[in-house]
């Protein structure tokens, strides 16, 4: 199947969540640019852009990456209402990370306006030597079986499993963009009939005499 290049679905937004510090930028950072740097920045909001290919058609997949201070709700809400998919991040070594996923997915789900979206957890930093491996099961399995939902454990540091979180992306992607071509089609093949009779018409209309003229009329409205 062959994409049209010049569709209006060649914009992707992927919304980056989570507390500060668990690793959201570094993760952008590894899977762009195969870098991370170990001093943290607190992030506002910052935009990145990459492209991926699909079969003929490239994709520019807008990044945001989002504060992960509760200061801007407004900014929040904003990111979820133009987000078509987000990854949640949070921190092997610190729960209360994950609890906050847990608040941003019924967020998304509360407040995201679109019709599909895609959502994957992401447990950072396993490299860290001090966590909880039962705990991290359990927290695989409400995402996984409650949520059902996408999860995965990821080193942002090493970068471990970064690309698998987007190539879990890039598959949602590539359905939606076969849904849409689809969707495309049918409405392709239902508009050829009547463009069909249309010209049958105008064919078959009586032609002009030569002699004809054209008045245009103008006409005042009172109040």
């Amino acid at each position: 199947m062959s994409f049209d290049l010049t569709r209006e679905s060649s914009n992707y937004r992927v919304v980056v969540m989570g507390t500060a510090g668990v690793g959201k930028s570094s993760i952008i950072s590894q899977f762009m640019h195969n870098k991370f740097t170990e001093t943290h920045k607190e992030t506002v909001e910052e935009l990145h852009r990459h492209r991926m290919k699909f079969n003929t058609m490239f994709v520019e997949i807008d990044i945001l990456d989002t504060s992960g201070s509760h200061e801007f709700p407004a900014m929040r809400k904003l990111a979820i209402a133009t987000g078509d998919a987000f990854i949640l991040v949070y921190a092997v070594d610190n729960h209360e990370s994950f609890e906050t996923v847990q608040r941003l997915r019924d967020e998304i789900k509360e407040c995201s306006h679109k019709d599909h979206y895609s959502i994957v957890v992401v447990a950072n930093k396993t490299d860290l030597e001090k966590q909880n491996l039962v705990l991290q099961t359990v927290n695989e399995s409400v995402v996984c079986i409650d949520w059902e939902e996408k999860f995965v454990f990821t080193s942002a540091k090493t970068g471990e499993n970064v690309d698998i979180v987007f190539q879990l992306l890039e598959k949602k992607i590539k359905e939606r963009l076969i849904q849409e071509e689809k969707r495309l089609s049918f409405f392709r093949r239902i508009s050829m009939p009547v463009m069909k009779l249309a010209k049958q018409e105008r064919q078959h209309a009586p032609k002009l005499n030569k002699q004809s003229r054209t008045f245009s009329c103008g006409v005042t409205y009172s109040k």
